[in-house]
């Protein structure tokens, strides 16, 4: 029965936020009710319908959401008009009800971590006025107070501001179409793809896992869910093939992460740095392009000189070519009208919307003409309801942002977080990179990446500005850290489930997973002092040629460093000089000093001279 239900409520959102898109059915002020009420709807009734021993509460939670959202929906025009300075007693009953129901929503869905950095703000703004300068807060009454966060309408404060505005309009679209993308066999092109790729060569299904899952992942923005989807597959065929499970969970778990750093959709956590940052989309996935590919070509790297080390033999079967092209309009058409629209301009709810139909469209001809391949309503239902349950989920941290960044805003909290990180790098800039970097780390634990980045959006990239970092770069720069955090311990949750899938301990698939995926650790850095990898060359055409030269070479240096294996197995004197190479070669990106570049080159070129003559010798 509740199944039946939560199907029935997910169905509903999907066709209300679609129709929205084009007919004005209500006030922007009553959309985000609407959302807002839909997406606790849908995941009070998942929690249900999941949690049988706890449903009752999550039924009372339900209750009590719906209640709230009708009552708003129902005095929207007195809110709006007057009773924002004057709130009634039930406006302010309802606000706590609010804050408390989403509050609990994500607790539920994600854990404690980012439900006590909302309760903490809030804290502050009742308790800031105890606290000596530079922190202390102005007394704020408790009417104020639950106006700001969570009743105030038609404004950029609380749960209903422009954070959750943001999936209202066109993050759930797209997470939405990740979803239906899956439903409609897109996954199987991916798949098919993957093994092609992989029979040709050696690493065999570690290429499936880093081709299928960086396409997979750009429209998934899970890395969670990209792992469970692809790993189900590659994993077994990579311990089959001969990785041990730490190997074959950590090179699952860094090319599922990766996929939401991969143009054009980059997980959908790019939409909301559009929104946020005020970028447009298209310069955003412009921007992305190299970073992902040197994240991936590092990533390759490692699972072609670990095949090699170990002796990998690839059995993978085969893809008939004919069942490929047959797979990829599902694939390619929608995702080709996506990026056509994206580049002509248009906006991003009618974007999401058109892509979305494209993909629906084809599916349903592709089911027509194919006999080979069947589409159930029912499987297709319930991916939609995944797909709608992801967004929903996301819409919560959303609106739970929305708390933390009035929280930063109202007590001016946003003017000395940077004067703090300021005075603590004593103004020097790779030490407020650093700082940044452990805040979104840090916050990056156990949360969306979507939430991830906006807290660190909120709290570090201001500073950054304020030291002449560009506002692209600065974004980005948190973007990635946030990105990578799902593979740092101690609460990698990427590794953490890839290894549970591996049969693999948790600690040890963790470092695996840093080492493989070192590159992410870097490119924050190379994207603030190598600005050409986002498409910013500053300086002359020679310029941007070395820094790219010394990325190139500073990423492979580092991983055949990591590896012990270049063409044969490295001694210790031959990873002494490529670690050696990889170290000049990132500092000459740092430091603009060529002469630094030309030492790391003849440092590889050394070690790679010794790997020749032993290989030599060994043959002779």
């Amino acid at each position: 029965m509740l199944n039946v239900l939560l199907q029935i409520v997910a169905v509903t959102m999907a066709i209300y936020q679609l129709v929205y898109t084009q007919i004005l059915i209500q006030g922007p002020e009553a959309h985000l009710i609407t959302h807002l009420g839909f997406a606790l709807a849908v995941v009070f009734l998942s929690l249900a319908q999941s949690q049988p021993e706890r449903r009752y509460i999550h039924i009372v939670f339900l209750i009590f959401s719906l209640s709230a959202m009708a009552y708003l929906l129902s005095f929207l025009n007195e809110l709006l008009l007057y009773r924002t300075a004057l709130p009634a007693l039930s406006d302010l009953v309802v606000g706590t009800v609010v804050i408390t129901v989403v509050v609990a929503g994500v607790y539920f869905v994600y854990g404690k971590t980012f439900p006590l950095i909302a309760v903490a703000s809030i804290a502050y703004l009742i308790l800031g006025r105890y606290l000596p300068p530079p922190f202390s807060v102005a007394p704020i009454g408790p009417e104020r107070l639950l106006m700001w966060l969570a009743v105030t309408l038609g404004t950029d404060e609380g749960i209903f501001g422009n954070i959750l505005g943001i999936s209202a309009y066109y993050l759930f679209l797209f997470i939405f179409f990740g979803a239906m993308l899956h439903a409609f066999g897109g996954t199987r092109f991916i798949i098919s793809l993957g093994k092609w790729v992989g029979s040709k060569l050696i690493a065999g299904p570690a290429v499936i896992a880093v081709l299928g899952s960086s396409l997979l992942g750009t429209v998934t923005g899970s890395t969670v869910a990209n792992i469970t989807i692809t790993g189900s597959f590659t994993i077994p065929l990579m311990k089959k093939a001969g990785y041990d499970p730490t190997q074959a969970g950590a090179i699952e778990a860094v090319s599922s992460n990766g996929g939401q750093l991969m143009p054009p959709i980059m997980g959908a956590t790019a939409f909301v740095m559009a929104g946020f940052a005020g970028i447009p989309y298209v310069k955003i996935a412009m921007a992305a392009l190299l970073p992902a590919l040197l994240y991936y070509f590092n990533v390759f790297l490692y699972v072609q000189l670990t095949a090699r080390k170990m002796c990998i033999r690839s059995e993978v079967e085969s893809v008939q070519g004919k069942e490929l092209l047959c797979d990829a309009p599902i694939f390619l058409l929608p995702l080709g009208v996506l990026i056509f629209l994206l580049v002509k301009g248009f906006t991003l709810p009618f974007v999401g919307f058109w892509s979305i139909v494209t993909l629906v469209g084809v599916g349903m001809i592709s089911r027509l003409l194919r006999k080979d391949v069947r589409f159930s309503a029912k499987e297709i239902i319930e991916d939609l309801t995944k797909g709608v349950r992801s967004a929903s989920e996301i819409a919560l941290i959303c609106a739970l942002v929305g708390v933390v960044a009035t929280a930063i805003k109202v007590s001016g909290l946003g003017i000395k977080l940077p004067l703090v990180i300021e005075e603590l790098s004593h103004g020097f800039l790779p030490i407020a990179l650093c700082i940044a970097m452990i805040s979104s780390i840090l916050l990056g634990m156990g949360v969306p990446t979507t939430a991830a980045y906006l807290l660190v959006a909120i709290g570090a990239v201001p500073a950054l500005l304020a030291m002449g970092v560009p506002l692209l770069q600065a974004h980005f720069f948190c973007f990635i850290f946030a990105i990578f955090s799902h593979l740092t311990p101690p609460v990698a949750i990427g590794a953490m489930v890839a290894a549970q899938m591996a049969d693999a301990e948790y600690w040890p698939t963790a470092w695996e997973a840093v080492k493989a995926g070192f590159t992410g650790l870097l490119l924050p850095f190379f994207v603030i002092y190598a600005p050409v990898v986002v498409l910013r060359p500053e300086g002359p055409f020679w310029q941007s040629v070395a820094e790219i030269g010394s990325v190139l070479l500073g990423v492979s240096a580092f991983q055949v460093a990591l590896s012990g294996y270049l063409i044969t197995y490295a001694k210790r004197i031959e990873k002494s000089l490529f670690m050696t190479g990889a170290v000049f070669c990132m500092a000459s990106v740092i430091s603009d000093l060529r002469v630094l570049l030309a030492v790391g080159a003849l440092a590889c070129l050394l070690g790679l001279l010794s790997q020749l003559y032993r290989t030599r010798k060994t043959r002779l």
